[in-house]
């Protein structure tokens, strides 16, 4: 009881005018829809953060968000490349020259200390080792001493010539050691020396010897820089592993979380002032759109706030949709997120301009959400057009079915057209038939979702949906069906307005359901005096005839407030309540004013007591069926129906209504009015056409008899 009376007050207090068209509460919800759906959606936006430490055990598994460059391989496999890079070298000749003048100085000095006569041995040895090149050792000397000038001459040939050979060619410092094994080779293959020949030629030469082939420090690093810039870059792509749940944190995992940006101490505040712009921008360019809508399409704040939950409520299933991403470590679950749903729902709420504006939201939305992936948003705005557009027209819950259908061929479509348009068609066929086996389920979830979502926005804000005016047009509801048993003449009365006013309404833009269901039920209050109405007087006698017409009055305007009870007591939908409270507006009972004139002999009777209390029509769909109420009230009553005559009625109904001003509160145009006219005319012409008079048959018998 308590629960029921406290959704009683918000229902009433929402549907306070005080409520619906306050400013500050429309910028207060506004505001609250974009802090909400930046607190949802922020978590799906920013990439995860990890802070772990080597050896430490993942708790999660983590696959890479995006696709980057993974450092540490790729600087590892450029290192590789440059290890295998031979350090440069440049051949010098300089240095074989000056080993031949080496050892020609050598040569030369020994040939002018053992031509000597005069020079002691000793002063030999002193002059000749002064010369040697390093290396040179005494019994070398000494042996060189015993050679005659000649013979010095032709190991000084045969010492130039194989310094020639050996540092003519490449020599590098590891050739050092092998030295002597190389002049040993040569002196055997090429020179017929004694031993002691041999000996001296070999230590000599071996002395001269270095290397000819100088390190070029730059050159080298040249070209290991080259071989670095020619290893390709190592991978990570999107949805990779990176460790695994329960996987040892090592130096190369960490090195990865590093490279896919989830690896940090503190969240990205960058990409959160980002997204908190990118919603402040979107929110106010969708209040911008909502706020320059026609006044016929504008949307209080009730509807704004119904708005407002939409957005919540698919914002809330892009988040699920990508933690079960995050879980699967695959983004192909979100091919079946019913991202329609939203779609669909403002368009049988509201309209579908206003869900096809929606529909760029959502899509941009879920494209943000899965790293903003292109793929999804040009996938999720076909979904949510298509959606939109199918039930532009609910004529059953079977609509919303046949939508569902019709959304998962599109979103087939629109994965292969997706498929077709990758230039590097990398995915496998199991994956590409798993994404249109998923794409093909999500058109009938988003239906499903629909069918059982849109009840809960229908009872608990009061909406009247095209949904919910089918079920409420269903002649056995309880109201209609007591107006039929216990008014059968306002029953009928009822269903030719509804037929005026719904033919009315298509030629005017208007909503013809809503007219014809309210038709319906507007005159549910005639129920509790049947009697005191002239469509349910089965005989002459009037009631009235007996009464005041001041009572009568009373009695005649009741019915409108006893209907408005009856249909809050039925919980019918505030626009049948309002079509109630102003199919008569303020209009004049101008039969009674008219008899209770005749009747006052102090002249204090005044017209404005026999009008009705109101309110006057607000919306098209109220003033149409005051119109329709008046016109069919009057048509009946015609003695002879003809067209001529019906149309004069219409329009003097219409010119009275607007001379009272009845008309004054809602956006009708006179050029609607003009065209209800014909509308009106066609309509009458099925229900009031002329018939044949038919002969009496009695009396025909009779004289068939005679």
């Amino acid at each position: 009881m308590f629960f029921s009376r406290w959704g009683q007050t918000i229902r009433e207090y929402l549907d306070d005018a005080r409520f619906r068209e306050n400013s500050r509460i429309r910028l207060i919800i506004y505001l609250a829809l974009g802090v909400v759906m930046f607190a949802i959606l922020v978590g799906s936006i920013l990439p995860p953060r990890y802070h772990f430490t080597i050896g430490q055990t993942s708790p999660v598994t983590i696959r890479s968000p995006i696709t980057t460059v993974d450092s540490a391989a790729t600087q590892a496999a450029k290192e590789a490349a440059e290890q295998k890079v031979p350090k440069q070298y440049e051949q010098s000749t300089q240095v074989e020259t000056d080993a031949v003048n080496q050892v020609d100085t050598f040569f030369a000095t020994a040939a002018q200390v053992v031509s000597s006569k005069s020079m002691p041995t000793s002063q030999k040895l002193d002059t000749l080792s002064s010369s040697a090149p390093k290396g040179v050792s005494q019994s070398t000397l000494q042996a060189l001493l015993t050679e005659s000038p000649a013979q010095i001459n032709t190991l000084q040939k045969d010492a130039d010539r194989i310094v020639n050979d050996l540092l003519g060619a490449p020599f590098y410092q590891e050739s050092m050691q092998q030295a002597g094994l190389l002049v040993d080779r040569q002196l055997l293959d090429n020179f017929d020396l004694d031993k002691a020949s041999r000996l001296i030629v070999q230590n000599v030469v071996v002395s001269v010897l270095k290397p000819n082939m100088v390190y070029q420090a730059a050159a080298t690093q040249r070209a290991k820089q080259q071989a670095a810039a020619t290893v390709p870059d190592v991978m990570i792509h999107q949805g990779d592993l990176i460790v695994s749940k329960y996987g040892i944190i090592t130096a190369s995992v960490l090195s990865r979380l590093q490279d896919v940006g989830v690896y940090a101490q503190h969240p990205n505040f960058g990409v959160a002032i980002g997204f908190a712009a990118f919603i402040a921008l979107s929110i106010g360019l969708l209040a911008a759109y909502v706020e320059r809508r026609s006044p016929r399409r504008r949307l209080d704040n009730l509807m704004l706030s119904i708005l407002g939950l939409v957005f919540v409520l698919m914002s809330i299933l892009i988040v699920l949709t990508k933690w079960v991403a995050n879980t699967a470590g695959t983004t192909s679950v979100a091919y079946v997120l019913p991202i329609s749903l939203g779609a669909m729902l403002i368009t049988v709420m509201m309209d579908s301009s206003l869900a096809v504006v929606a529909s760029f939201y959502f899509s941009f939305l879920l494209g943000a959400s899965l790293s903003f992936n292109y793929d999804f948003v040009f996938y999720g705005f076909v979904a949510s057009l298509v959606g939109a557009y199918s039930v532009a027209k609910v004529t059953s819950r079977g609509t919303f079915m046949r939508a569902g259908f019709f959304v998962s061929l599109m979103n087939v479509g629109a994965v292969i057209t997706l498929h077709l348009l990758q230039t590097n068609r990398s995915e496998d066929f199991h994956s590409f038939s798993l994404h249109i086996g998923l794409a093909a389920l999500n058109g009938i979830i988003a239906a499903i979702l629909a069918m059982g979502v849109l009840p809960f926005f229908e009872t608990a804000f009061g909406l009247l949906t095209p949904i919910r005016l089918l079920e409420l047009s269903n002649p056995n509801n309880p109201l209609l069906r007591q107006v039929l048993m216990e008014a059968p003449g306002t029953y009928h009365h009822s269903l030719i307005v509804g037929n005026l006013a719904e033919a009315a309404a298509e030629i005017v833009g208007a909503d013809p359901l809503l007219c014809r269901v309210g038709a319906y039920y507007h005159d549910v209050g005639k129920t509790k005096r049947p009697a005191f109405f002239v469509e349910n007087q089965m005989t002459k006698e009037n009631p009235h005839d007996k009464i005041a017409p001041s009572l009568s009055h009373l009695i005649i305007t009741s019915h409108v407030s006893d209907g408005l009870e009856m249909q809050k007591k039925a919980g019918l939908p505030k626009p049948i309540q309002d079509i109630c409270a102003t199919h008569h507006g303020t209009t004049i009972l101008w039969y009674f004013f008219n008899k209770a004139k005749e009747l006052d002999k102090n002249g204090t009777v005044k017209v404005d007591d026999f009008r009705y209390p109101g309110p006057k029509p607000k919306t098209r769909e109220c003033a149409i069926l005051m119109i329709c109420d008046a016109v069919e009230a009057a048509v009946r009553s015609m003695a002879r129906p003809t067209p001529n005559r019906v149309e004069g009625v219409i329009r003097k109904i219409i010119r009275d209504r607007l001379q009272d001003g009845q008309l004054d509160e809602c956006d009708l145009t006179l050029q609607d009015l003009d065209v209800m006219i014909g509308a009106f005319m066609k309509t009458l012409k099925g229900v009031y056409h002329s018939r044949i008079e038919y002969p009496d048959i009695d009396k025909l018998r009779k004289e068939v008899a005679k």
